[in-house]
This record gives C-alpha cells, sequence and structure tokens, in this order.
C-alpha cells in the first residue's frame, strides 16, 4: 500500500481515507497525501506538501474547475470531488501513486480549446513528457528544428491550452499531461518473414 497522509480537521474524514485506501496494493514507494478539500488553508497546504515531496491528491468539496487548475499549478496531482464514487477515488489515489494525474473533467474545457497541430503535439510530447531533463536547445536538436520554432510552437501549445507564460515547466508538463487522451498505438513497422 502506498504511503498515505491524510490532512483534514475531520475525524471522520480521515477515518474515511484510510478505510477506502486499506484495500490498495502497493503501487508505488512515493508519498501521497490526500488533503480534504475544504480546508480553509487549502493552497497553503497544498504548497506545504508539495515542498516536503507528496504527491496531493484533493478529495472532497465541490470546487470551480479553475481553482484546481490553480491547485495544479501549484503542485496538485488531482483532484475527486464530494459527489464520486468509492472506485473513482481508488483509481485517482493510485494513478497519483504512479506519478500521474487524476482529474473529473478536461482541463481545456470552456476555453474554446483548439486542436493542437502535428507539431505542435509533438514538441509538446517531446518537451514536457518524453525529454524533461533537457534544456529546450537540446530538446529542438534531437527534434531537428531550430530553438525559435520549438518555442513558438510550445508557446502556441500553451496558449491553446489557457496555461499562462509564467508557469514552471513542471507544471505546464503536469497540466499537459492531465490533457493528453489515450494516444492511438503507435505505428510500427511490420517485416515480411
Amino acid at each position: 500500500m502506498p504511503q498515505i497522509l491524510v490532512v483534514s480537521m475531520h475525524r471522520q474524514f480521515t477515518a474515511l481515507i484510510h478505510w477506502a485506501t486499506h484495500s490498495l496494493h502497493s503501487v508505488s514507494s512515493g508519498k501521497v497525501a490526500v488533503v480534504d478539500g475544504t480546508l480553509p488553508e487549502l493552497e497553503v497546504d497544498v504548497v506545504d506538501l508539495v515542498n516536503d515531496s507528496y504527491r496531493v491528491l484533493v478529495y472532497g468539496g465541490v470546487l470551480h474547475s479553475s481553482r484546481v487548475l490553480r491547485l495544479m499549478d501549484l503542485g496538485v496531482r488531482g483532484y475527486v470531488p464530494e459527489t464520486a464514487t468509492l472506485p473513482v477515488l481508488l483509481a485517482a489515489v493510485k494513478s497519483i501513486a504512479a506519478d500521474g494525474t487524476h482529474l473529473p473533467f478536461d482541463p481545456a474545457s470552456g476555453r474554446n480549446y483548439v486542436p493542437l497541430t502535428t507539431a505542435e503535439e509533438v514538441a509538446a510530447d517531446a518537451y514536457f513528457l518524453n525529454d524533461e531533463e533537457l534544456p529546450r536547445i537540446e530538446v529542438a536538436k534531437r527534434l531537428g528544428i531550430a530553438d525559435s520554432t520549438l518555442r513558438n510552437q510550445l508557446a502556441s501549445v500553451r496558449r491553446k491550452l489557457g496555461i499562462p507564460p509564467q508557469a514552471s515547466r513542471t507544471a505546464v508538463s503536469r497540466r499537459y499531461r492531465a490533457t493528453v487522451r489515450q494516444a492511438v498505438p503507435s505505428r510500427q513497422s511490420v517485416q515480411s518473414p
């Protein structure tokens, strides 16, 4: 079972989370914190937990999508509203323990979402998902494009997803990862016998 810290002012909330997650098998050695979405100092609490290397899931309350996205910018990995079923909560805990994310909505909804071009998607995948540790100029070299081209494509991706330009690479990566749908299986070359 992942190490789960429950942050709430209510014993019932804490007991519910411990009861609900007792059946989870070991999915990660990472530390997971489930935070009560009704806490008055929610943003402060999640920043402290993120700084302490916890993967944070906010559960409970009925938070507006803009607040959830703001929490994600602060480092929260996911949100589950109080109206969600137990399987949804457990799936979210598993996903976050496995270094994933969980959102009950499409982060691009309500923003006049414009689909990414193929070039933008390739650039975003490389920069935010595949080569997260490399500087932008190195990612551009791997893609065989100029650094300025990659910079412009990434700016377009941020604009289309409604991500502010001042957001950190880690925050953008987390938000981008949350928007990526199940990818179509990559084409594989078929070798003839």
